[in-house]
């Protein structure tokens, strides 16, 4: 099974995620900057990002949380690390194309998968 595919059921049956969207749509109230230029948008997935408050607000949790994440790490090896994983939670969340319950899926997957790599870099 592809690490996309397995990203993508992971993403859709979590539990956790679901609070945790439902914790986000709380707070996201009006989301007002994306991590990326909406005019720019090049794929489906940007696009339904670009035109939804929770989907932003999604993004914008997620890319904090990653460069955190980044800044945390002293050894390049860890930061190439995140950045090839970074780049596999794009590509899920691209093949999700306009399905929005997938996009967010992956987002809060991603979400969770970063908040539990930072715990313990908290702990040092």
């Amino acid at each position: 099974m592809s690490e996309t595919l397995i990203l993508k059921i992971a993403a859709t049956t979590s539990m956790a995620a679901l609070v945790a969207l439902g914790i986000l749509a709380l707070q996201a109230g009006q989301a007002s900057a994306r991590e990326f230029d909406c005019g720019r948008a090049k794929t489906a997935s940007e696009r339904m990002i670009c035109r939804s408050d929770v989907l932003g607000a999604l993004d914008e949790r997620m890319s904090g949380l990653y460069d955190e994440l980044m800044q945390s790490y002293h050894r390049k090896s860890q930061r190439d690390r995140l950045k090839r994983y970074q780049r596999q939670f794009l590509a899920a969340r691209d093949d999700c194309a306009r399905d929005v319950a997938c996009i967010k899926g992956a987002y809060l997957d991603q979400i969770s998968v970063l908040e539990a790599q930072l715990d313990p870099v908290a702990d040092r």
